[in-house]
């Protein structure tokens, strides 16, 4: 099905926080309106009139940035999030409540229903009955979406909630019924269809059929009833592109917003997807039967696709210019709201098409009697149309000017100002994400800003290893480090971009910061200073359960802590955890996602044990513990039990990627000779195969070497840091003198050789 979608800028606004447009129910009038609240808080009700934006109300300043907008279930009332108070609006414009909770978190996800609101924090889902406390509940891992349906006969209505720990998880009231486990970090909820809280067809007992998107890209479809939880299908976050071959897939970003609606009058519900890369996608979910079935016969297959260069915050749908088609409404990052319609219309920059169409409807003017009109008719509304759109672009253009001049006068008075005073506050906002990829076994450091990024300057106290950044329009350059500052950098945009993300590896056992300092393309010129910490189990990432058939080495500890502490203190360690302890006896699973080795830990008050089959995890965790055990006057005992048979299994996770370096060093070394026989000889076809094959692809290998230069010294520092630990471990402080030998062993790569050195006695 070739399906087009036109886009219509509508409005520029503050910067956006996800979750803050809401398209209005249908009035008195089909054509709908869109409400929008943005980080200058404040709130603005608009609508499109003859291709033009006309404002209904805007509310005061609210005082902080506007975090949510909901619509109250069943009603015409907009209840907007902003800090940790909730307000209320009429239709109209008129604020008829104003909460101010006393919560301590800031209030990200809100859902209304008649009198119960429930609100979601970063970690605290709250429950009010009219504007009293009703109930809460302490997630187990951060909120990234929250919504309500009608799942369990009750008081009040079903919490389904999207957590960070890969669940999904269903309270009734305070109560846990379901935990649903998904491919990754749950980001974004929404159902198939009307929200069953709206729908009248919809009873208590009924299946909620639902979609849900993760971190790593994929989204899940799923029904859920009083007894279960079940995936009825699913969109990959490898599956393949509108008009894309089936080889150049390639995977998806973050999942931030979903939303179905019939968008091509198909009579089923198409699936619309936005991204953390400013994608928005279009999806056929085959027939609406099947999706409430117990699995889809078929896969949603894609319709259409664009992407906006930076993350969509919301997405919706209603009747917006006012023609019969369902247009696709959403809001960016940096403020933009968009509209797509399938409308030709919609092609006319000025709007002049869309008000005639508009004129027409609401004439009544059928086909019959423009027949009867004629030519004359056509050829004099042609003109008619000519003229309108003339006056709008030299409106258009008059508007521009008047905004330059402006611009033009706020720019000479900071010049004069600026002589004296030195610019101290922003005027744009900038924001990041550090998050990890287990596929690559590297983390990515996304940054957006709300104007274009000039340049990114990065500094780190640790050794981090930038990966390869082909396919971006910036230039990187690097000036030499210290022993505080091992990592100078910084990437030189090309193109303007609002948008740029960042592969780095970081060596496991170090731990320290990362400062990005980012400087967007603005007047003034300031530079906005971002920090993450680079923890010393980083590229760990969380795992249901370990395997039981792996050997591990084991420490255990006891002494007068408490299960806050050892939490508090494996916080430093590892990534994933919660910002407390869920329960009294807290237990993890962990995996490398560069080696593959695992970690196990239980811990409770007084007592704790941890297994893992790396000797340099376990060692890691033993000194960070104990140094941070002995800044609180905390006495723990300590005991280490090292398995023999862990560093054969440690030996064959990374023999692959150490026989790969080696072959590609080897390979590398033999490339200049072979082009030089290919010089002298002319023909190459005496050559052995697999000479032949690494002159055939000599770029290739010389372009992955350059990529990759410090990998083999990394591979090879992470083989020498087992053995000193395997040792440090058993008591011998120093082995600085087998050092040496394992080098040699290293470079002339030989796994028997290298495991055999391993079992051999230090005496």
């Amino acid at each position: 099905m070739d399906v087009q979608l036109h886009r219509l800028d509508l409005l520029q606004c503050g910067a956006l926080q996800p979750g803050t447009l809401e398209v209005l129910p249908v009035g008195k009038k089909k054509q709908q309106k869109i409400a929008v609240g943005d980080d200058s808080g404040v709130l603005q009700v608009f609508y499109l009139k003859k291709g033009e934006v006309q404002y209904e109300w805007k509310s005061p300043a609210l005082g902080r940035e506007i975090s949510s907008v909901v619509m109250q279930m069943a009603k015409d009332k907009i209840f907007v999030g902003c800090g940790q108070s909730i307000h209320g609006f009429t239709r109209k414009g008129k604020e008829f409540v104003k909460i101010k909770t006393n919560l301590t978190e800031t209030i990200h996800h809100l859902f209304v229903e008649e009198n119960m609101i429930w609100t979601g924090g970063e970690y605290i889902l709250n429950i009010y009955d009219n504007c009293k406390d009703y109930g809460f509940v302490m997630t187990k891992d951060r909120i990234n979406d929250l919504t309500c349906a009608p799942v369990y006969p009750g008081e009040i209505l079903s919490t389904i909630v999207a957590c960070q720990d890969k669940c999904l998880r269903v309270f009734q009231g305070e109560k846990v019924f379901h935990e649903f486990a998904v491919e990754g970090s749950a980001t974004a909820l929404g159902f198939h269809g009307l929200s069953p809280v709206d729908n009248p067809a919809h009873h208590v007992g009924d299946p909620v059929q639902m979609i849900y998107g993760t971190e790593q890209g994929v989204v899940g479809l799923c029904s859920l009833d009083a007894k279960s939880m079940r995936r009825t299908g699913g969109v990959s976050d490898r599956q393949n592109r509108p008009g894309v071959g089936s080889g150049a897939s390639s995977r998806r970003p973050r999942v931030c917003c979903l939303h179905t609606a019939d968008v091509v009058k198909s009579g089923a519900l198409d699936l619309l997807v936005g991204r953390d890369d400013g994608t928005l996608e279009l999806w056929n979910l085959g027939d609406a039967a099947a999706f409430a079935s117990q699995r889809l016969e078929q896969a949603p297959t894609p319709l259409w696709e664009t992407c906006l260069q930076e993350s969509i915050q919301s997405l919706s749908s209603g009747h917006i210019t006012g023609g019969d088609y369902m247009e696709v409404i959403l809001a960016t990052y940096s403020g933009k709201v968009l509209a797509f319609t399938p409308s030709g219309a919609a092609r006319d920059p000025t709007g002049t098409q869309m008000a005639k169409q508009e004129e027409r409807e609401e004439a009544g003017a059928s086909v019959m009697s423009r027949m009867v009109k004629g030519t004359k008719s056509s050829d004099l509304e042609q003109a008619e149309m000519k003229q309108e759109r003339s006056r709008r672009f030299q409106a258009l253009e008059q508007e521009v000017a008047r905004l330059k001049a402006e611009t033009d006068k706020a720019r000479k008075d900071y010049q004069n100002l600026s002589s004296e005073q030195i610019a101290m506050q922003t005027t744009t906002k900038v924001s990041h994400r550090f998050g990890l990829t287990s596929e690559e076994a590297c983390y990515i450091l996304t940054l957006e800003s709300q104007a274009a990024i000039e340049l990114i300057a990065l500094r780190a106290d640790v050794e981090v290893d930038l990966l390869d950044h082909s396919g971006t329009s910036a230039i990187l350059s690097r000036s030499r480090g210290d022993p505080q500052n091992p990592l100078l950098a910084y990437y030189r945009m090309q193109e303007e971009g609002s948008r740029f993300q960042i592969r780095m590896r970081t060596v496991e056992g170090l731990s320290g910061t990362l400062s990005a300092f980012v400087v967007p393309e603005t007047q003034p010129k300031t530079a906005h200073l971002i920090t993450v910490s680079i923890k010393p189990l980083a590229l760990h990432e969380k795992i249901p359960e370990v395997s039981p058939e792996v050997p591990m080495n084991e420490l255990r500890l006891s002494g007068p802590f408490s299960v806050t502490d050892m939490h508090s203190w494996l916080m430093l360690c590892v990534n994933e955890l919660p910002s407390r302890p869920t329960d009294d006896e807290m237990v993890i699973a962990y995996r490398s996602t560069f080696v593959g080795t695992q970690l196990y830990g239980r811990y409770s008050k007084g007592s704790a044990i941890f297994r893992s089959d790396s000797i340099t995890t376990i060692s890691v965790l033993k000194d960070i513990i104990s140094k941070e055990a002995t800044a609180k006057k905390i006495q723990v005992q300590m005991h280490v039990d090292v398995n023999e048979e862990t560093f054969g299994r440690f030996l064959e996770l990374v023999h692959p990627k150490l026989n790969y370096q080696h072959a590609l060093t080897q390979q590398v070394r033999m490339v200049e000779p072979l082009r030089e026989v290919q010089l002298q000889e002319g023909e190459t076809k005496f050559l052995h195969p697999e000479l032949q094959s690494v002159l055939d692809q000599a770029h290739e290998i010389q372009q992955q070497f350059e990529l990759q230069p410090q990998k083999l010294a990394f591979l090879h520092n992470m083989v020498i840091s087992a053995y000193r630990h395997k040792w440090r471990l058993r008591g011998y402080q120093s082995v600085d003198h087998r050092i040496k030998d394992l080098q040699k062993l290293l470079e002339s790569y030989n796994l028997e050789s290298v495991s055999a050195f391993f079992s051999e006695s230090i005496d």
